[in-house]
């Protein structure tokens, strides 16, 4: 081995040092040549590696000290605060050079927890954070039907949301619309596109003009003018390749030829981006109905008017609509909520969970990282002493532990922009729709604007300043409580069982509570989901292939224009190869859709402030059949209720429970409106199951179905049960259906059990991300436990040694490791479940059937991580009980 004793002299003989700091010197420049020999380096590189710390020190101690001896620690204050750091960052890149596994640990901890914080960030901020993308979004609003509970706000009816208008002094402008498909034909193969029914003054209101062509006038709102279109950015290059003349030229909507008058802007979202199309509303005869409610409504404040005196002005313009017609508006009134705020306030909760989550992992990860840091500082303790003896101070020596922080959160942060990268293409197929799809938004991937960078930036700054904390509070302290003088044999016992022994158990106790708070969210979330599951949704869902065809015609409601479509469905599709039974639905089960209507029921009189109603639907013969819903009375539609014959309907068993609670429902009547409507008498042919439509979670609600061939709808889901597999049979149903009409687009293929799934996004998209975030937590708590074990053991080696020596067996010393390793897993275990418990609260609005303090859920996570912990500490312990103790008093 080298004599480094006389390396020291030969270097700084012009500084003329003293034997003892000779000694300390040669020592640590030993310790370096040691280390690299130990990572595998041969004997030139381990030289040339205690050379370049020999150097370090000379250039950091010895100059200085000759330049000016009365002043040595304060030498750089002089040469300015930013390049004594520049320097500490220098020596601090050399450092993680030289030390290839601590770093690579280190940065992948880092980039992983950073990482996840900004992909999470960035649908964060889009969703919550971000203005809507429209001049002053602040003074939008939307408009609502009202009945005083805020959970209940309702779509308008058009006359309702023409006289609000018309009374109105709040309003700049005011605007209407309602989604709708369309098929798009006569330039290649028939295309079924989202679109919208607008009045003219949407774009008016949301200050937004085309990009090419003009907007709506104020007589094309008039049906029989409103053969226009609007296109938007995507529909235009994709389908039209994107032609400059497009403007004038004729495409056929719905099998009739309409103008294109406009492109919109590429970055228009209105209301979401997939919307492909606007037409004129053209205001049909059902349409003028005041209980027909099926549109949404928005407006735009004048200017000085405030957002609560406008919600004042039409809650007093809703009542007195109410007093005006009694029997449509009874009971309601009207209010407005802020635009940017649509969607997002059943969002937030769950939003607002994964930010918690994935900060705890952050901070887990910052725990891992700040012990990883406090054993290289406790590792290097006698190069502070010897530092400190020559004149370093606190401050000076906690500039280069806080510069070796700096360093690796940088490169974690960096390192984690590109997980955020790669994170948000992996789960962005595990969005729902209702992040996906959020109004008047794009949730898209991390775009790399300076908002993105900074809160990156800013939290890797954050997360290097806290994890440096740990080692500077160690050192100060020791500094301050005159240990510099430490001898070299007891500097790693003391290292190990005083200050920095119990800034490492309260790190570790830290560790453990934080994991626990993020595994008992992820655990409740997974009980919640099972408990969904478990719900009977009144239908079965297996092997049935779902299909959406649009079925334009000038009156939306009836009667139809295709009389036969239901007799074609089954004549088409009944008798192919594996099907079973088939039918068709104007609004699936679980598919975010629905319509209402009110009710007059024969022999019911309705308690007072009560006007009947249910959800209305339109179904084929084959429908209930298809879906598994049982028909408990009577009998299903036949092709025998033609257009022209009686008019039937059918209900589910809460209806009938709720208008004919002592009679049979069989054989009684209802009709669709009011009392002195002329719509025609229904009479109940049959009572079928109930039918959670709007989600497993939902209630059941009161409705009734009708037959296609006696009413219509624009849009119609076929759904055939399959023998097997349903996307075996896809390409062949759609054929089938593509034969009706070439016009017709058949589209949304799928399956009911993806719909199920679907449905359950909301859900299961958080549950499966604060899994992910739990197992991460997990992983770094035990990797964590089992690194401040290990070192710890790894310090004691010469206490383990004499008690192995004194007589101790191999299960006491077992007995002492894992004793002492458990006080702060314990402490932390206690917290964790406070937390969890806490943290819980956070996640009940997005639980079903489940407390969010749920003793079973925090008993296990509890437990589970107990157990990880304690399999952790077994392994450095066992290590401990194979202490050699005639090696360790040799080297004493």
């Amino acid at each position: 081995m080298p004599d480094f004793r006389a390396l020291v002299r030969r270097e700084w003989a012009r500084a003329l040092p003293s034997d003892d700091v000779v000694n300390e010197v040669a020592q640590h420049v030993e310790d370096a040549w040691r280390a690299a020999k130990a990572d595998g380096c041969g004997d030139a590189a381990a030289m040339a590696r205690a050379r370049a710390e020999l150097a370090d020190l000379q250039g950091r101690i010895v100059r200085p000290a000759r330049s000016s001896p009365s002043r040595a620690p304060e030498y750089n204050a002089m040469a300015g605060t930013m390049t004594t750091f520049w320097r500490d960052l220098r020596f601090a890149a050399r450092l993680i050079r030289g030390r290839p596994g601590f770093t690579a640990i280190a940065v992948c901890t880092l980039a992983l927890a950073i990482g996840a914080n900004t992909a999470i960030f960035s649908v964060v901020r889009s969703i919550l954070l971000e203005p809507l993308p429209f001049s002053e979004p602040d003074r939008l609003v939307l408009l609502w039907e009202d009945d005083g509970d805020p959970a209940h706000q309702t779509i308008v009816s058009a006359p309702n949301f023409q006289d609000w208008t018309r009374m109105s002094r709040s309003f700049e402008s005011t605007a209407i619309w309602e989604g709708q498909s369309f098929n798009l034909s006569g330039d290649g193969e028939a295309q079924r596109v989202s679109g919208m029914r607008v009045s003219s003054s949407v774009f008016h209101v949301l200050r937004v003009q085309p990009q090419l062509g003009r907007s709506f006038s104020a007589d094309e709102d008039v049906l029989g003018r409103d053969r226009v279109l609007v296109v938007s950015d995507g529909l235009w290059r994709q389908r039209f390749g994107a032609r400059r003349d497009i403007v004038g030229r004729t495409t056929r909507v719905n099998g009739v030829p309409y103008e294109i008058i406009g492109v919109m802007p590429a970055e228009f979202r209105f209301p979401t981006r997939d919307t492909a199309v606007w037409a004129p509303i053209g205001l049909n005869k059902e349409d003028s109905g005041r209980g027909s409610h099926s549109f949404l409504a928005a407006a735009r404040l004048k200017d000085g008017v405030t957002f609560e005196a406008a919600r004042a002005e039409m809650d007093a313009i809703g009542r007195a609509l109410a007093l005006q017609y009694p029997v449509d508006n009874r009971g309601e009134s009207a209010t407005i909520t802020r635009m940017n705020d649509a969607a997002v306030d059943s969002l937030r909760p769950t939003l607002l969970a994964l930010m918690g989550a994935v900060a705890l992992v952050l901070a887990i990860a910052c725990v891992n990282v700040a012990n990883l840091l406090l054993a290289q500082a406790s590792a290097r303790r006698r190069e502070f002493a010897v530092r400190a003896a020559l004149g370093a101070s606190t401050r000076r020596l906690a500039s280069q532990l806080l510069a070796e922080g700096v360093l690796l959160g940088a490169i974690g942060g960096v390192a984690g922009l590109a997980v955020a990268w790669a994170g948000t293409r992996a789960f962005e197929g595990l969005l729902p729709e209702s992040i996906r799809l959020a109004p008047f938004r794009d949730v898209g991937g991390i775009r790399a604007d300076p908002i993105v960078l900074g809160f990156t930036l800013a939290i890797s700054i954050a997360t290097a300043l806290l994890f440096s904390l740990a080692p500077i509070f160690n050192l100060w302290g020791g500094l301050r409580g005159g240990q510099t003088g430490l001898g070299l044999k007891d500097a790693g016992d003391r290292a190990a069982t005083g200050r920095a022994g119990a800034l490492r158990g309260v790190l570790v106790a830290a560790e453990v509570a934080l994991a626990i708070v993020v595994l008992s969210g992820a655990g409740l979330m997974i009980k919640s989901i099972v408990r969904l599951l478990a719900v009977d949704p009144g239908l079965n869902p297996d092997n049935v292939l779902v299909m959406r065809m649009t079925l334009p015609q000038p009156d939306f409601y009836g009667p139809p224009v295709r009389r036969t479509f239901c007799d074609d469905v089954t004549a088409r599709v009944g008798p192919l190869p594996g099907v079973r039974s088939v039918g068709a639905i104007s609004h699936l089960p679980l598919s975010n859709s629905s319509a209402g209507r009110g009710l007059t029921v024969a022999g019911f009189t309705p308690p007072p402030g009560e006007n009947p109603s249910a959800t209305y639907r339109l179904t084929c013969p084959g429908y209930f059949q298809t879906m598994g819903i049982p028909i408990l009375r009577g009998r299903d539609f036949a092709l025998s209720d033609a257009t022209d014959g009686p008019g039937v309907v059918i209900i589910n068993e809460l209806t009938a429970k709720k208008y004919w609670p002592s009679r049979d429902p069989i054989g009684q009547r209802l009709k669709i409106g009011r009392p002195e409507s002329d719509a025609p008498w229904l009479t109940v042919v049959g009572i079928v199951g109930n039918v959670r439509h709007f989600g497993l979670d939902a209630d059941v609600r009161r409705e009734i179905y009708r037959p296609y061939s006696q009413a219509a709808w624009p849009v119609m889901t076929v759904v055939a049960k399959t023998a097997s597999d349903p996307a075996g049979f896809a390409a062949s149903v759609r054929a089938a259906l593509q034969g009706l009409d070439r016009d017709l687009a058949v589209s949304a293929v799928t399956t009911m059990t993806q719909i199920e799934q679907m449905w359950l996004g909301p859900r299961r998209f958080p549950m499966i991300l604060l899994s992910a975030f739990a197992a991460v937590a997990l992983v770094l708590a035990v990797v964590g436990v089992y690194g401040v074990v290990s070192y710890v053991v790894a310090q004691r080696t010469r206490e383990m040694g004499i008690r192995v020596a004194l007589g101790a067996r191999a299960s006491q010393l077992l007995v002492l490791v894992v004793r002492g390793a458990m006080r702060p897993i314990v402490a932390g275990l206690i917290l964790g479940v406070a937390g969890g418990a806490a943290a819980g609260r956070l996640l009940s609005t997005l639980l079903y059937q489940v407390s969010p303090h749920d003793p079973g859920v925090l008993g296990a996570i509890a437990g589970v991580l107990a157990v990880a912990a304690v399999a952790a500490s077994l392994i450095p312990a066992r290590r401990a009980t194979t202490v050699d103790p005639i090696l360790v008093l040799k080297d004493e």
